[in-house]
């Protein structure tokens, strides 16, 4: 099966990609009302106020097509301290499992790095172990761990780009161990009750 990788300049294919998203997502993601009121308020709430949307750093959209297709989607943005966000990303069910989601992830690393980005960072529903197994193989680290009225209990993963990041962040990282017990097997310097 073949299949492309190109960016977009602007905003996806709708409503192709709002149809791929409600299915990709199916399995993680539920209706909820008491969100959808919350949302509206919060709209109503700005109009009132005349408050003008926060500017963000634009959006780089690369979407994966077999044929005209749209099957897959990555989306993310350039932010403070050389960093790249990884927003959201996802691959049509029949088209899983071809190289479609990693093809899609070389593509927003290249183009992190390209961008002068050191570390490219993301956040996953805890439930999405298809994507957070392939970031871990692709040497993704987990970095955080927080919770969000809209998609819940979220896994942070982060990817340094270069090998001194890298090493910065594991000896950060390591835990570190009295000095007497350097050198000696683990648990040797546990004691007992009553010894």
């Amino acid at each position: 099966m073949a299949f492309t990788i190109t960016r977009l300049d602007a905003k996806f294919p709708e409503p192709e990609f709002s149809a791929l998203r409600r299915v990709v997502f199916a399995q993680i993601e539920r209706a909820s009302p008491e969100w959808a009121e919350v949302v509206a308020a919060e709209r109503d709430a700005a109009a009132q106020l005349a408050v003008e949307p926060v500017a963000h750093a634009p959006i780089v959209r690369l979407v994966a097509r077999v044929g005209e297709e749209l099957v897959g989607w990555t989306s993310g943005w350039a932010e403070r301290g050389n960093l790249f966000y990884m927003a959201s990303s996802g691959v049509h069910p029949e088209y899983r499992r071809r190289g479609i989601y990693a093809a899609l992830l070389e593509a927003a690393i290249g183009h992190a790095a390209a961008s002068g980005a050191q570390v490219v960072r993301s956040q996953h529903s805890v439930l999405n172990n298809p994507v957070l197994i392939a970031k871990l193989k692709r040497g993704f680290h987990v970095s955080g761990l927080s919770s969000s009225a809209q998609m819940g209990t979220l896994v942070e993963l982060t990817l340094h780009l270069s090998t001194q990041r890298e090493a910065l962040w594991r000896s950060r990282a390591i835990p570190l161990m009295e000095p007497a017990t350097v050198g000696q097997p683990p648990g040797s310097n546990v004691r007992s009750e009553g010894a």
